[in-house]
């Protein structure tokens, strides 16, 4: 019975994981240097429909999951809260900044997507 339950609770966890996004793009440089990873940031804000979109349900893929965090070091950064510590300038929200570990930008979307497209996205930055 024991060893049914300890089953149960470690699929639970691995289900119920996400994206690891760190809390500052600070401590996100950080890792990505000694991870020798990339760097994908999010802009985003409480308010954007679209952001929450892809917080609720598209980072909620386990596909995506598993390949953002096996690939990058994440960061959400809110242009509100940190508009004094955004590396990049942006015109609109949701918006993902996807760079070397080194900060070197190597790529950029703009605006919310479906998780098939997102995927394709999160692949193709090289």
């Amino acid at each position: 019975m024991k060893i049914i339950i300890t089953i149960f609770l470690l699929a639970s966890s691995i289900f119920a994981s996400g994206i690891n996004f760190e809390k500052s793009l600070a401590i996100a440089k950080e890792k990505a240097l000694t991870q020798n990873k990339k760097i994908m940031i999010m802009y985003s804000t409480p308010t954007c429909p679209e952001c929450n979109y892809m917080k609720k349900k598209v980072f909620k893929d386990k596909e995506i999951i598993s390949y953002v965090n096996d690939n990058y070091i994440s960061v959400v950064m809110d242009i509100k809260e940190d508009k004094d510590k955004l590396p990049f300038d942006f015109i609109g929200i949701p918006t993902f900044y996807f760079t070397d570990k080194n900060m070197n930008l190597l790529a950029k979307k703009i605006g919310g997507s479906r998780e098939s497209e997102f995927l394709e996205t999160i692949k193709s930055v090289k």
